[in-house]
């Protein structure tokens, strides 16, 4: 049996020129993404965070994060995003430049991704899935050891599944995730109970 895949990914460099021959605006360009505008900010926002930053960067850079994940926790159909944002114009030139730009990423990305398992995303399950990004941009907030990486990673490959609606990709990010909590919660414990013995 074939395997049906979305293309989205792929097909990323056509969306900003969909409505416009000169270009598009960013909301524009968010209103063609659709569902899958969550699926692109993460991707974004969790690859932002897997850059080497410098200490305390991710305590600003994630909080885009928590801005994500609420609306998708709330259930809202596509992201929001504040009008001074949504009305920027991006040219055809300069929007395609980008988007191609990472297809030498998103190729071999797309070539593991088929559309599959959806149900793990949609409805309520996409709810619980904000709630669990929420938690796991909390965790990437946090400034403590071993608290970046894992939850930005989590971002990024949840990110994925969601673009390209594959439910296995989603289920990967969302247990990367939970590592990721289960570690900043281990830390913050390891911490306090390190402070309370030295203080004893």
């Amino acid at each position: 049996m074939k395997k049906r895949r979305s293309g989205a990914i792929r097909g990323l460099a056509q969306v900003g020129t969909r409505k416009k021959p000169d270009g598009s605006t960013f909301g524009d360009v968010l209103n063609s993404l659709g569902d899958r505008s969550f699926g692109w900010a993460f991707i974004l926002v969790g690859f932002t965070n897997m850059l080497p930053l410098p200490p305390g960067a991710n305590l600003i850079l994630g909080i885009p994060i928590l801005f994500i994940a609420t609306q998708m926790a709330l259930g809202r159909p596509t992201l929001w995003l504040p009008g001074f944002i949504t009305r920027r114009f991006i040219s055809r030139a300069r929007w395609r430049a980008g988007a191609l730009t990472a297809l030498p990423i998103a190729r071999p990305l797309s070539r593991f991704t088929s559309i599959r398992y959806t149900s793990l995303f949609q409805g309520r399950a996409e709810r619980l899935l904000g709630m669990l990004m929420l938690v796991t941009g909390v965790a990437l907030c946090t400034p403590l050891p071993l608290t970046g990486w894992l939850p930005a990673i989590s971002c990024f490959v949840v990110g994925i599944g969601l673009v390209e609606h594959d439910g296995a990709i989603v289920a990967l990010g969302a247990t990367i995730g939970i590592v990721a909590i289960a570690i900043a919660v281990a830390m913050a414990a390891a911490i306090y109970l390190g402070i309370s013995y030295a203080s004893a």
